[in-house]
């Protein structure tokens, strides 16, 4: 018996299998890790590119009208592929003016939602009300601005456990070109 274990002992056959059998569960935890790192950053950046193009086109317009605002966010989808919009998304569109003499600070002039049902409000406060602007940023008189939201909730393909669903948020913000878009789309 004794010499049965020695020989047992100093054996190699095998050695490898069970050498992968335990490192493996770290392998695919860090394959996963490594898969969700990057679909995350991937959205981020779609994210962010989606709120600048909204802005861009909003603010290229003569003349600002629900259908062509409900087109634009139509198209968000394709700015999001392959990640689905649908119920994990939300776009709000948002003119900001400050009328001459005003004053105080701008106002929000309108508002128009889009781009999926994701249920989210927008960061820069009520139609009517003063708006929540980053840090730094001032009005002019006269000044119009449109600012483009963006909601994206971010669910994990393997598990919730570890990483668990995030709601992306990124707002840009661009001057009309051709003129201050103040009037509620029609």
């Amino acid at each position: 018996m004794v010499r049965w274990m020695k020989q047992f002992a100093r054996a190699q056959h095998g050695m490898a299998v069970v050498e992968f059998a335990l490192v493996l569960p770290m392998l695919m935890t860090m394959f996963y890790g490594c898969i969700e790192i990057t679909r995350y950053i991937l959205v981020v950046q779609k994210v962010e590119k989606l709120a600048h193009t909204v802005a861009d086109v909003t603010a290229q317009s003569r003349v600002v009208t629900t259908a062509s605002l409900n087109q634009l966010l139509d198209a968000t989808s394709d700015i999001m592929n392959p990640f689905g919009t649908g119920a994990n998304s939300r776009v709000i569109i948002t003119s900001l003016y400050r009328p001459p003499g005003a004053t105080s600070t701008a106002s929000v002039n309108w508002r128009h939602f889009g781009g999926g049902t994701l249920t989210a409000t927008s960061q820069l406060g009520a139609v009517g009300a003063t708006p929540t602007m980053p840090g730094g940023f001032t009005f002019n008189e006269r000044e119009n601005v449109i600012a483009a939201e963006v909601y994206f909730q971010f669910s994990p393909l393997v598990s919730n456990r570890f990483f668990g669903t995030t709601t992306v948020y990124r707002s840009a913000f661009y001057k009309p070109r051709l003129g201050a878009l103040t009037a509620t789309p029609s």
